[in-house]
């Protein structure tokens, strides 16, 4: 089946990301035909690091398999491929959390509270699952297109019953979501992951991180959280945020886990600061943010690079003219692009990867789409030229995808630049 399919079933199509302990993929499910997320156990250190690791990678697939919430990702499956073991998961689509804040700046406060109160439902579900999170922050918090906020990365993750797994001297978690109460070394629990809550709101309603942005040092930031600690929100002056919702934020962020509010009390508080829309208006956001990076990521795709080592050998896609003395029949690609295209891609798996992106256009699964179309057409326009029938296709398809996306600008532009390079073709070939 190839070092690209594991299990005999699950073929990888793209990196997602990567982390200390694992790196995600898209994949597709060959048995039922479903895009999916499979998380890899990365190779760590020697052989007493590598043992440690694979125990959380174990914790992980425990600890999601015992929590069935539609706040926390989904696990489907798990094995060992090649004496790697992976993770099957749910492939999410929408935005992270903190792309969102990247993109949009501080979040109006009923949203953030909307979001913290998927958070808290989400961490009430895996406690009440014995199990705790530990590395609760933006990056492990997403936001699909239908509104739903969804806890992932349990990598950290740690059953109640069972004893922590640490390294001497080692710091598990982010310094500017950890808890300052697991920074001295006390055992965790559930008000640790409540403070990740606080300090995610933190960001939402400020738009900077609970510790600031100047401290990148370990140290420094330790030193703060476990000193001054978070900024009172309270009690500031302007920016329309809500006394309730700052005092809240306040209390999670406290130095004493003791002196935290509960899941319950968190939930109760979050939900005073609704809105009674249904979740309309964070859908919207995210929707914008969707159709901002799909736009950007037409428009200024990943750049091909010579220095990359994998090759693409295009010779099998037939050409109606001969290449230009500029046009390369082998090229490499750049890390980014290499993250949005199958490894070791040929002539024929990227056709075969263009009819697949029209498929999930079809399906509706839009945001993968874009990322394989606009791969694909950045290839094929390097290789084959920008008019060849195979580029213009996929530049097609980018089209819809944008359209459908609610891009109608660039979306008209790029079918009309489509058009117009048809029409170009065709009398050239009438000529």
């Amino acid at each position: 089946m190839g070092e690209d399919v594991l299990g005999g079933r699950y073929r990888l199509v793209r990196l997602i990301g990567r982390g200390g302990m694992g790196a995600v993929h898209e994949a597709v499910d060959t048995g039922l035909d479903r895009r999916v997320a499979v998380k890899r156990l990365l190779s760590v250190g020697g052989p007493d690091a590598a043992s440690t690791a694979l125990r959380r990678f174990r914790r992980e697939a425990q600890g999601l398999a015992r929590i069935s919430h539609p706040g926390v990702v989904h696990v489907y499956d798990s094995g060992v491929h090649e004496g790697t073991p992976y993770i099957v998961m749910e492939l999410l689509d929408g935005v992270g959390l903190a792309e969102l804040v990247e993109s949009h700046g501080p979040l109006p406060p009923p949203l953030a509270a909307e979001v913290g109160l998927g958070m808290c439902r989400a961490l009430a579900a895996a406690h009440a699952a014995g199990v705790l999170h530990r590395d609760v922050k933006p990056t492990n918090v997403a936001i699909t297109r239908a509104g739903r906020v969804v806890l992932q990365d349990f990598g950290l993750a740690r059953l109640v019953e069972e004893p922590a797994i640490t390294q001497a001297g080692a710091l598990i978690g982010t310094p500017q979501y950890m808890a300052p109460d697991l920074m001295r070394g006390e055992l965790p629990g559930a008000a640790a992951d409540l403070y990740g809550l606080g300090a995610c709101l933190y960001l939402m309603l400020t738009g900077t991180p609970p510790l600031g942005t100047e401290a990148v040092d370990v140290g420094a930031l330790v030193e703060l959280a476990v000193g001054p600690g978070v900024p009172r929100l309270a009690g500031r002056a302007g920016g329309g945020l809500p006394e309730e919702l700052a005092r809240l934020v306040d209390a999670l962020c406290r130095q004493d886990p003791r002196d935290r509010p509960s899941a319950a009390e968190t939930e109760a508080a979050l939900a005073e600061l609704l809105d009674a829309d249904d979740g309309r208006g964070l859908r919207e956001l995210v929707a914008r943010c969707v159709r901002e990076q799909a736009v950007e990521f037409v428009y200024s795709p990943p750049a091909l690079d010579a220095s990359a080592p994998e090759l693409l050998d295009w010779a099998a896609i037939p050409q109606s003219e001969p290449a230009g003395p500029d046009v390369h029949r082998q090229l490499t690609l750049s890390d980014g692009t290499r993250q949005l295209l199958l490894r070791s891609m040929s002539a024929e798996s990227a056709r075969s990867r263009q009819r697949e992106a029209v498929n999930l256009v079809l399906r509706g699964d839009i945001q993968e789409a874009v990322r394989m179309i606009t791969a694909v057409a950045q290839v094929c326009a390097s290789a084959l030229g920008p008019d060849h029938p195979t580029t213009l296709t996929s530049q097609y398809w980018q089209a819809v995808c944008l359209a459908r996306l609610g891009a109608g600008a660039e979306a008209l532009e790029l079918f009309s630049r489509v058009n117009a390079a048809t029409e170009h073709r065709r009398g050239r070939d009438r000529d």
